[in-house]
């Protein structure tokens, strides 16, 4: 699954998202994250489906690559992952907002 979105956020302000966001996959599915500059690789299994991708952060925009198979096509999970992104880009949320629904 290939995902570009852009962005009026800055690049410092998208990885804040992002890293709220895969915190949350992280407590909530046991999803792995790893940092490196702007770019992160997440690798995991999430409602049967493993995922293993690279996510890259540039000036107004963020590339994503993620290998996840055929059954991710059929359960919904590009439709998931695009509409995670898109609430954790949504301006009118905060930062802090988005850190308050990672799982305790």
């Amino acid at each position: 699954m290939k995902f570009e979105r852009r962005t009026a956020l800055s690049a410092s302000e998208v990885t804040d998202r992002l890293k709220a966001l895969t915190d949350y996959w992280e407590k909530k599915y046991g999803i792995g994250s790893t940092w490196s500059g702007s770019s992160v690789r997440i690798k995991g299994k999430m409602m049967g489906v493993s995922f293993d991708g690279q996510v890259r952060v540039g000036d107004g925009r963020i590339d994503a690559d993620v290998d996840a198979g055929f059954l991710a096509e059929k359960l919904g999970g590009k439709k998931y992952v695009e509409g995670k992104l898109d609430a954790y880009l949504d301006p009118s949320a905060t930062v802090e907002a988005l850190r308050a629904r990672i799982p305790a």
